[in-house]
């Protein structure tokens, strides 16, 4: 990471119990001794063909769609009982992992460098693959982040097992999101569905998309 930069955040996770590490010995303390029992992943699921036929129709390509599986499989073995996140960038005509982040030590956020912006500077048909600790859906980050990047869409992997793809054609106020997700807590939605609400009511009047496959 570029310290003398200010940091651009991916993903934090769905703003949920954000933490930030003081530094690698603790955080691979934390990888070792910690484990979340929140946050273990069901390797057993992961492994099955119910969840490998969720990403069979996430592009028209099989071979994309087969390395967009193995990232997460491969991601959230690796980041199980975590609250740390590995990312992907996959290319969408041939399913070449363009550049990956698997050592991050922030938790619920894969922070943009130098050397991930000069790899993915210029590089079009990218579709991003990041892990959620969290299990939540994606965030405005995520969207923001997709739409700034000029992906062409992201997947997110959740720990329990869940899968979500987006994209967006514009910026998303973040402050309005979280404006939507109080009132849908105020109306006594828990917090997965108040987000999956404010993201519908967003999609009303915004260039973004999303679903669970």
């Amino acid at each position: 990471m570029d310290l003398k930069k200010a940091p651009e955040p991916l993903d934090n996770g769905g703003e949920d119990g954000i933490i930030g590490v003081g530094s690698e010995k603790v955080a691979l303390e934390y990888q070792r001794y910690g484990r979340n029992k929140d946050t273990i992943v069901n390797k057993t699921y992961i492994d099955s063909g119910e969840y490998r036929r969720k990403f069979d129709s996430l592009t028209d390509n099989p071979d994309v769609n087969k390395s967009l599986y193995d990232c997460a499989k491969t991601a959230l073995k690796h980041r199980s009982g975590t609250e740390l996140e590995d990312m992907y960038w996959v290319d969408s005509k041939t399913g070449n992992i363009v550049l990956s982040v698997t050592d991050s030590i922030d938790e619920r956020a894969i922070v943009y460098n130098d050397k991930i912006r000069n790899t993915i500077k210029g590089k079009a048909d990218i579709i991003t693959l990041h892990t959620h600790p969290s299990s939540m859906p994606p965030s405005i980050d995520d969207f923001n982040s997709c739409f700034n990047n000029e992906y062409e869409s992201g997947i997110i992997a959740c720990h329990n097992g869940r899968v979500f793809k987006y994209s967006s054609k514009q910026t998303v106020s973040k402050s309005l999101y979280n404006l939507y997700i109080g009132e849908y807590l105020d109306k006594g939605y828990n917090e997965f569905d108040a987000q999956l609400k404010a993201l519908e009511k967003l999609k009303e009047n915004h260039l973004i998309e999303f679903k669970e496959v």
